[in-house]
């Protein structure tokens, strides 16, 4: 172990017994380093050896969920839900470790790991204040997702400025028991603080809601956005095309959506309703999808803006949302 180059990813592993073997023929069979392995128990431990990142399996419905909140909750590393266990091809590999990769930006110094209580950074929270920061008209825009969804978002979110006029709604299809960790993991991607909707936000530059998947919503003329109180009408939870409706109709030419990974094609019928209000259609790049279908969908519906990685989205938004500077028309 001492041998190992410097620049190698560490992993953490907490699974059941007769996994932790198998985790760690993949990830030492493609060049990373395992530095502790043990069972998902609280408290985590004491001394991390290193960790750069956190790989919990999750073996179905026998998993505590309120034990996972606690591990992400106490993890002083970014936290990878494995769902499904070990995968049979190398493609499944592949996929393991350049999602390991990508979180493994977001880890703190190693100088940090062994405090994992005192120096674990705050999770953010959204207030609710009820005013628009300058009076002005911020832009609504909808992040849509399916299967490889949380990895885009991840990386479109990391890479985002801070102080633009938009306020960002993420529909993603996820189970709803998993959207609060999914919120918290999203979280920590980047400067903007996401949070999931309670059951009435005013919505305001700056923040990150992300749309529940039991509750339809409903948006108003006063910016705000309300759990409906029943279900999505939908196969879809929560459903991309009954959302993008809801903004066209309350947020006009000022709006827009942009569809990551995905299977299915949820939100096609709603890209065609944002454009016809003037609002924009962007996609994620299929050569970056987990699965493209989503926004393939998008673009055989209507005409699609613009296409990249959720890295040249996030660059894009931030051009086409800039306020505009005094004395420049």
């Amino acid at each position: 172990m001492d041998d190992m180059p410097e620049d190698v990813l560490r992993v953490a592993v907490l699974a059941g017994e007769h996994e932790r073997g198998s985790f760690r023929n993949v990830l030492e069979g493609e060049g990373l380093e395992v530095v502790l392995d043990g069972a998902l128990e609280l408290p985590l431990p004491a001394t991390w050896n290193g960790a750069d990142v956190l790989l919990v399996a999750m073996e179905g419905e026998q998993v505590d969920r309120t034990k996972v909140q606690g591990v992400l909750q106490q993890s002083p590393v970014p936290v990878l839900l494995n769902h499904g266990g070990i995968g049979a091809s190398e493609i499944w590999s592949r996929r393991l470790i350049d999602k390991l990769h990508t979180l493994a930006r977001r880890a703190l110094p190693h100088a940090w790991v062994d405090a994992v209580q005192d120096n674990r950074p705050e999770l953010r929270v959204v207030r609710d204040s009820g005013t628009l920061p300058d009076n002005s008209s911020p832009w609504l825009v909808v992040l849509g997702g399916s299967i490889g969804g949380p990895r885009a978002l991840a990386q479109f979110l990391e890479a985002l400025p801070e102080q633009l006029p938009v306020v960002l709604l993420v529909a993603q299809h996820i189970s709803e028991s998993y959207q609060d960790l999914l919120a918290e993991q999203l979280d920590r991607c980047g400067s903007w603080p996401v949070a999931l909707v309670g059951d009435e936000q005013t919505l305001e530059a700056g923040q990150v809601w992300m749309v529940p998947a039991e509750s339809a919503v409903e948006l108003d003329d006063q910016a705000r956005v309300i759990r409906s109180g029943h279900a999505w009408d939908s196969i879809y939870q929560p459903d991309i095309d009954a959302l993008l409706e809801q903004v066209a109709g309350a947020w006009a030419g000022r709006c827009g959506v942009i569809l990551f990974s995905g299977l299915g094609e949820d939100g096609s019928r709603g890209c065609t309703t944002i454009s016809g209000v003037g609002g924009f259609v962007w996609t994620q790049s299929a050569e970056s999808c987990t699965i493209s279908n989503l926004p393939d969908a998008a673009g055989r519906s209507c005409r699609v803006e613009f296409s990249g990685t959720p890295a040249q989205l996030a660059r894009q938004l931030a051009l086409r949302c800039q306020p505009a500077q005094p004395g420049i028309n």
